[in-house]
């Protein structure tokens, strides 16, 4: 039932609202892409490794390699003699084997030589032309990077649904990966709504404003994950929505940002449900409260409050946990999360999750965190100071000063 003009009779709490999206949301398929594209993206398979990582036993430090039973005994006062028979550089084979009572000259990541066990550092050596006296003993295996120490042939070295990180795509590169299979990123169509939007840049009439939520938007589904495409302005008039909300298939998401409150101009969530199925309207958060979800022709479908900040939240809590799932992420909002005490309270009603935007410092050892606001559903610079925000539940009624809080990082 619409509640334009009328007000909502009630609220869908936030838990429920994203097991209902996420019920109605579908992965997309894998596609294939080159080692240097994979970054950031999601792994549609395991990845097992078909090489030894090192793929030879190695020097880990420069040194002589040695047959640790040489060495045992030595010190200062009690050198070990030994003969140097050659040499092991880096990226060629060593041009000699070690015998009891000889030593081959090695670099770090040179290739053991035949016959030697462990690697005895320069440090604690003495040499003089093709002598060497090995002034501390080493035990087998010292100082020696072992095949496979790294990687083994056949482990599974990352899991489907890891999303990639520098790290990662180093290991990819280290077993012989050019290619990688991940989620295709989700394609997110972004359209603003209001005959009073105008695009940065232009001058504006008394009641116009500067349009920027796609902006935000766009940045969001990127740093979601998604792959979003910026729409034209349309008019919160019913059969433009209808129109725009009608091509809802050419994505695998739709965004509309505004036309979705209780005003006479509030006209997404019904065209919405013309079109599909209204799945809900009205969330129990704040802010973002107006925001509705449906799904037309099986494509999912979010209509966010037009108020920057609220837009933002409202995407946060319940767009981005959406996007990560259809990659095969988790359905969360997967920010880093860190501990703080409150410097000052937070007020909250029962039955309404508080999406609280805060400051974090540090004194002494410890965290710190600050409120900034928990209305201002307009204010974005509220936004562009938070570095990260609290949600108080819909059964807290707020936290004291002192209280340990988690605090979710906006980075």
């Amino acid at each position: 039932m619409s509640v334009r003009m009328k007000g909502f009779s009630s609220y869908t709490r936030l838990e429920e609202a994203l097991d209902k999206i996420v019920s109605r949301v579908n992965r997309v398929e894998e596609e294939i892409v080159s080692l240097n594209e994979s970054f950031g993206r999601v792994l549609s398979n395991d990845v097992i490794s078909g090489v030894n990582v090192p793929p030879f036993d190695r020097a880990a430090m420069d040194g002589y390699a040695v047959q640790a039973s040489d060495t045992f005994g030595a010190d200062e006062n009690n050198p070990i003699n030994l003969h140097i028979v050659g040499r092991s550089d880096i990226g060629t084979p060593p041009d000699a084997k070690v015998q009891e009572g000889e030593a081959v000259e090695i670099m770090t990541g040179a290739v053991m030589p035949e016959g030697a066990d462990a690697v005895a550092m320069i440090e604690y050596t003495q040499r003089e032309d093709d002598e060497l006296e090995v002034l501390s003993p080493v035990s087998p295996g010292k100082n020696v990077s072992s095949k496979g120490e790294d990687v083994k042939v056949g482990q599974t070295v990352l899991e489907k649904g890891h999303c990639l990180r520098p790290q990662d795509v180093g290991m990819l590169a280290s077993i012989g990966t050019t290619k990688v299979g991940v989620a295709r990123k989700p394609e997110v169509g972004i359209t603003p709504t209001g005959i009073e939007l105008r695009e940065p840049g232009e001058s504006l009439e008394p009641g116009e404003i500067t349009e920027s939520n796609s902006y935000s938007l766009e940045a969001a589904v990127k740093d979601s994950g998604g792959d979003p495409s910026r729409l034209e302005v349309v008019p919160d008039e019913f059969d433009s929505l209808k129109e725009s909300i009608g091509n809802a298939s050419n994505f695998d998401m739709l965004l509309l940002s505004g036309s979705t409150s209780v005003g006479k101009r509030d006209l997404a969530p019904d065209a919405i449900s013309e079109l599909g199925e209204l799945i809900f309207h009205g969330v129990a958060i704040r802010p973002g409260g107006p925001t509705a979800f449906g799904v037309v022709d099986d494509t999912p479908v979010f209509a966010l409050a037009g108020f920057p900040v609220a837009s933002l939240v409202a995407f946060e809590t319940l767009a981005r946990p959406a996007i990560r799932y259809m990659q095969g992420l988790p359905a969360d909002r997967g920010r880093p999360k860190v501990k703080a005490k409150l410097e000052r309270k937070i007020s909250s009603s029962l039955g309404r999750a508080d999406v609280v935007r805060v400051e974090i410092k540090e004194v002494g050892e410890r965290l710190r965190v600050s409120p900034i606001r928990v209305t201002g559903s307009s204010i974005l610079s509220s936004m562009t100071r938070a570095d990260g925000y609290v949600i108080v539940p819909e059964d807290v009624e707020g936290f004291g000063k002192d209280a340990e809080v988690r605090v979710e990082l906006l980075c």
